[in-house]
């Protein structure tokens, strides 16, 4: 009778144990599943933006988006970005990004003539998303390059003439001053007939067949053109390996839509004329301009 008693305790506990695994193994696909379904409805609104943070039933700190976007719709699908930003007038990227960025190029010293006026250098940068079908014009086979946060070589100053940094060799072999990434891009457009885009970072493949660069652009001006043409051109280059400029060929052109550049000026109203360093030299010069005496 005992034996019997213990074989059917024994099949109690068996079941028991079979069950409670069963129960943990579904709610463990149920949590996976809703884990899942959360990370698909994680946008952008739910990411960056107070109301939709809240909604989403998120908590602390968030990172604030500095940038004005410009993207196509497919870009918004991939990445789940507003719709309000979608414009598909935008022609031979995936999306651009406009911010100021008071990190790009450190903190400058001896503004008008007193060594200790310090201000940050203002950079207007643009960050450019490029399928990667068009093939663009690269000067090396890196992947990937940044000058963003590279601040403290700047500094240095080898004692010894004959230390010196990398990019002059790479100098010395191609001819020419260093550039990363891509040789020659121009910008232009109505307030800016033909101007230099400064490269700053680039990532080949930053994500499946979508290229990135990042360089900055003269501030104000930019922001005022309109009809606004990127060009990124395939060089002529000399013997010696020096760039002919004007003498290359079109590899890659992008069209802006003119309503992204008017959200770049009302941007540059709010955000760089009122620190602007044209603004401070105006102020410089009312406090030290002598007024004229009455006659």
């Amino acid at each position: 009778m005992k034996k019997v008693n213990n074989t059917t305790n024994f099949k109690t506990y068996i079941k028991a144990f079979v069950t409670g695994v069963l129960v943990f193994g579904l709610l463990g696909i149920t949590n996976t599943a809703i884990a899942n379904q959360n990370s698909t409805i994680d946008n952008y609104n739910d990411r960056y933006t107070p109301q939709g943070r809240k909604q989403a039933g998120k908590r602390g700190t968030y990172r604030k988006d500095t940038n004005v976007w410009v993207y196509t719709s497919a870009f918004a699908k991939r990445f789940g970005m507003p719709q309000q930003w979608i414009d598909d007038d935008l022609k031979g990227a995936e999306a651009l990004a406009y911010r100021l960025d008071l990190d790009v190029y450190g903190t400058k010293c001896g503004y008008f003539s007193d060594v200790e006026s310090c201000r940050p250098s203002t950079a207007c940068v643009v960050d450019m998303y490029i399928d990667d079908k068009a093939n663009l014009p690269w000067n090396n086979k890196a992947r990937y390059a940044s000058k963003y946060g590279r601040k403290s070589n700047a500094l240095l100053w080898p004692q010894d003439p004959n230390d010196k940094p990398a990019y002059l060799y790479r100098r010395t072999k191609r001819g020419q001053q260093y550039k990363m990434g891509l040789d020659v891009v121009y910008v232009s457009g109505s307030k800016i007939p033909l101007n230099n885009y400064h490269l700053l970072e680039y990532d080949r493949d930053i994500y499946k067949n979508l290229d990135y660069i990042s360089g900055s652009m003269t501030c104000d001006s930019f922001g005022k053109s309109r009809d606004i043409k990127i060009e990124i051109d395939k060089p002529a280059l000399r013997k010696s390996g020096s760039i002919k400029y004007n003498y290359g060929s079109l590899a890659h052109s992008i069209t802006v839509p003119n309503s992204f550049m008017e959200r770049i000026e009302t941007y540059d109203k709010a955000q760089y004329e009122p620190n602007s360093l044209f603004k401070a030299l105006r102020g410089r010069l009312s406090t030290t301009t002598k007024p004229k005496s009455s006659e």
